[in-house]
């Protein structure tokens, strides 16, 4: 099941990549790309925790929490733990790119496209 949702999570990214390389001057597109992003954080997110916990957040706020569970057990290395702050990011900035319709630059959405890109690399060595 962990494979699942890695290869969702590797779909929500690159969907994400392709809707910045939109040609359209719509500025709405980096919202959708910064969304797209953190699914794909999400989702990896889910692969690990089904992996080692059999269990995937029931709420995007608890996502954080499993990871965490993870480095405390030591399923993952602990070198890993600042990524926790990736995770942490995406779900702060989940509400203000899907529902409240905030501006999102360029540079906004490709450097939490660069910080999912980054968590899934991590992920998929570990899966």
């Amino acid at each position: 099941m962990e494979k699942i949702h890695y290869s969702q999570a590797q779909f929500w990214l690159k969907a994400a990549k392709n809707t910045l390389e939109d040609s359209s001057n719509s500025n709405e597109k980096y919202a959708v790309g910064v969304a797209q992003a953190i699914h794909a954080i999400i989702k990896a997110n889910d692969a690990l925790t089904f992996k080692y916990l059999n269990q995937v957040a029931q709420r995007h706020d608890e996502a954080r929490k499993l990871f965490e569970e993870l480095i405390k057990r030591n399923f993952i290395k602990s070198e890993y733990s600042s990524y926790k702050e990736i995770i942490q990011e995406a779900i702060t900035q989940k509400a203000r790119a899907e529902y409240r319709a905030v501006y999102f630059s360029k540079n906004d959405a490709e450097n939490i496209i660069r910080r999912a890109e980054k968590f899934l690399k991590m992920v998929g060595e570990i899966i």
